[in-house]
């Protein structure tokens, strides 16, 4: 009996694996379609707003921890040097 038993779920399993589900009917091939696209929105506003929100860390970030940046103190321009010496002779 119990031969006869594993006999039988060893012929029985390959046909269960195969064993395939029917096709969806239009209405749930709109719907899945439906909510791939609201999936794919909502992932990409959570992006922008992510995106927004490491903008605004950045920027209160820079304004606490960079140092004021000096201007060079305006200097007059040096005269030009003459051409005797510019040139060098050999």
């Amino acid at each position: 009996m119990k031969a006869k038993l594993m006999l039988f779920a060893a012929l029985a399993l390959p046909a269960i694996a195969q064993a395939q589900l029917p096709s969806p009917t239009p209405g749930e091939a709109a719907k899945k379609q439906a909510t791939a696209e609201k999936k794919a929105k909502d992932e990409a506003a959570a992006k922008e707003s992510l995106g927004r929100a490491q903008n605004r860390v950045a920027v209160r970030y820079h304004a606490a921890h960079t140092l004021p940046v000096k201007k060079p103190a305006k200097t007059e321009e040096a005269e030009p040097m003459p051409e005797s010496e510019a040139t060098i002779e050999e």
